[in-house]
C-alpha cells in the first residue's frame, strides 16, 4: 500500500505547488529547508472496510515551514490549508486506486519558535481520507 500513499502525497505536493504556490516548493520530510515547505506522512489506519474489501484510510500528515519573514510563513501555510481543506473535487489528488475522500485541517499552522539563523518555523496537520481498493 506504500506506494499509494506515495502517489496521493506527491499529488497533493504537485496541487500545492501549482495552485497555492507557496513561496517555495514542497519537498518530503520532517525538517524543512531554508526558507522552505515540507510535509511527511504519518501512520495510516483503516477506519472502515467494505463488502467488496474496499477500505477507508485515515491518513495524517504533518506540514511544517520555514521563512525569515513570519507573516509570509504563517500566511502561505494557511493558504495551503484553505485549499485543500476547502476543494469539493479531489480527482486531482486521487490516483488509479485511491480515491481521496476529503481533506482536513487537524492542527492550523503555528508558530514553533525561531532558529538561530533567524528562521521562523511553523507547525501544522492534516488528515487525508480515501478509499483504497485492490482489484
Amino acid at each position: 500500500m506504500g506506494n499509494f500513499i506515495d502517489g496521493i502525497m506527491h499529488h497533493i505536493a504537485d496541487v500545492i505547488d501549482n495552485d497555492v504556490k507557496p513561496y517555495a516548493k514542497v519537498t518530503f520530510g520532517s525538517d524543512p529547508p531554508v526558507n522552505g515547505i515540507c510535509m511527511i506522512q504519518g501512520p495510516a489506519a483503516p477506519t472502515d472496510t467494505h463488502l467488496d474489501k474496499g477500505v477507508v484510510y485515515r491518513l495524517p500528515v504533518v506540514l511544517n515551514g520555514k521563512n525569515k519573514n513570519q507573516l509570509t510563513l504563517l500566511s502561505d501555510l494557511t493558504r495551503i490549508h484553505a485549499e485543500l481543506s476547502t476543494r469539493l473535487n479531489y480527482h486531482d489528488i486521487s490516483t488509479a486506486d485511491c480515491q481521496v475522500i476529503d481533506i482536513a485541517t487537524t492542527s492550523a499552522p503555528s508558530i514553533i519558535g525561531r532558529e538561530q539563523n533567524s528562521q521562523w518555523i511553523c507547525g501544522s496537520s492534516f488528515d487525508v481520507s480515501f478509499y483504497w481498493r485492490k482489484d
